[in-house]
């Protein structure tokens, strides 16, 4: 009887929220203390144990994951659609990987960029713990937990846009550009997105959030100084993102004033949406006039469309997802390989030495199309299509304020990441968030087994 009830504490929904908080929390203190390290001379680089972090706890979570399957029967657990989801998620990497036509290959063999299969444990175990933390409290606090991250990326993302680092950027960033602890500004930008959707979020829902009067400041000033170093990443992809959550905000406000019958309650969050949205207007006009960032990156556009060659629009982004579909007739079914886009430009007859090469697509759906094949990425937009559709419908439906606030705050997240990632690529210590958010919003509706007909 103890060791069963011991077995239940460590498959426990407060197991799983512990172990997902630790997550969140680890990935910018390890960078942050890989940093110092290399400041103070000792031999490592910036972002090289984050990948590993996220490893450890793919495992420890794909462990708890399994126990918890194999107590199911004994402990009468329904089987939800997200369970579905899991395993065909798992299935498909694990086809992906086996028939790689580059065994053993992810991401050229950059460990510090690389998505390995134990990472995507990691991103399936965060989506199997969202759907299993119903908990109020262990959601919101998620939320904060958000917060207190951001504002610790962001305080480095603001101090880099001056110029000071800790270290340096091992992989991409501008002059005066904000990375944050992320190694790149474009992954900074996206993950912007999240914060600042969640920040937001609060602000605008902090009614039926929070009680304290300093709280809704503390979250009006935190979404401010967020946005301010989003755009400090000089990122166009985090611009495609925002732009989605205001339209997503728009829409839905829309739609729920029209299907409410309390049409009173939803005047304070339509309030503190247009407060909020002030609150970035004058942030983005400050940073317009006294700034260089939002000139630069409209410049760069500019001349991107303007030199006529549509090839290098998006920063050559149309060039990778040109060279990524023309492999897709031929690795239609597995795809290249997990996480080897890289191979498409070997093989390729319109490639030669000297051309411009990545080993990602710039582009996560067209990531999983090329690496993983067309079955994978079906499964993937059935399972955001079936997130976001499930997520809509508790935000309508839901008579809990509290419950359909946080459902709310996620949801539009959840939209702005999407958006952002038909420009992005998906990054360990970026994505990982994302796949904890499908989780926290996916429906734990039982999956429907047809009924035996009966005789």
């Amino acid at each position: 009887m103890e060791q069963k009830s011991l077995l239940d504490r460590l498959i426990s929904e407060k197991v799983f929220y512990k172990s997902v908080i630790a997550l969140i929390i680890a990935m910018p203190v390890v960078e942050l203390l890989t940093e110092v390290m290399f400041r103070l001379g000792l031999d490592t680089i910036p972002s090289s144990m984050e990948p590993y972090v996220l490893l450890l706890f793919g495992l420890f979570g794909t462990m708890l994951t399994l126990v918890y399957y194999v107590t199911a029967v004994s402990q009468k657990k329904k089987f939800r659609t997200a369970d579905l989801f899991y395993f065909t998620l798992i299935f498909f990497m694990v086809i992906s990987t086996i028939f790689s036509q580059s065994p053993g290959v992810f991401s050229g063999g950059d460990s510090n960029r690389f998505e390995h299969p134990m990472h995507f444990l990691a991103y399936y175990w965060l989506f199997f713990a969202g759907s299993v933390i119903d908990n109020l409290k262990y959601r919101k606090n998620i939320l904060i937990t958000f917060l207190s991250v951001s504002l610790l990326e962001g305080i480095f993302a603001y101090l880099q846009t001056f110029n000071i680092e800790i270290a340096f950027c091992y992989l991409y960033r501008a002059d005066r550009s904000a990375y944050g602890l992320t190694q790149n500004s474009n992954y900074y930008g996206g993950l912007c997105v999240i914060f600042v959707a969640a920040i937001a979020g609060m602000f605008i829902f902090s009614d039926s959030l929070f009680k304290s009067k300093i709280s809704k400041f503390v979250l009006a000033a935190s979404a401010a100084f967020v946005f301010y170093t989003m755009l400090g990443s000089r990122a166009r992809l985090a611009w495609v993102g925002f732009s989605a959550l205001v339209v997503f905000y728009v829409i839905s406000f829309i739609v729920m004033y029209k299907k409410s019958d309390d049409k009173a309650s939803l005047k304070p969050a339509l309030k503190r949406s247009l407060i909020i949205g002030g609150v970035f207007l004058a942030v983005f006009a400050v940073t317009f006039f006294f700034t260089d960032y939002i000139r630069e990156v409209t410049v760069r556009s500019y001349w991107e469309i303007a030199n006529g060659d549509t090839e290098k629009v998006g920063s050559q982004r149309i060039y990778l997802w040109k060279m990524g579909l023309e492999s897709v007739p031929r690795f239609w079914l597995t795809g290249v390989g997990l996480d080897n886009f890289g191979y498409i430009f070997g093989v390729s007859p319109n490639f030669h030495e000297g051309m411009y090469y990545k080993d990602k697509a710039h582009n996560e759906y067209l990531q999983i199309l090329v690496t993983q094949g067309i079955p994978a990425l079906i499964n993937y937009l059935s399972l955001l299509i079936f997130t976001c559709v499930g997520a809509v419908k508790n935000v309508i439906h839901e008579s809990s304020r509290e419950k359909r606030a946080i459902t709310w705050i996620l949801l539009g997240a959840f939209v702005g990441y999407a958006a952002q990632a038909f420009f992005n690529n998906s990054i360990t210590y970026v994505v990982m968030h994302f796949w904890l958010i499908i989780g926290l919003l996916i429906p734990r509706t039982p999956f429907a087994l047809p009924k035996a007909n009966k005789k």
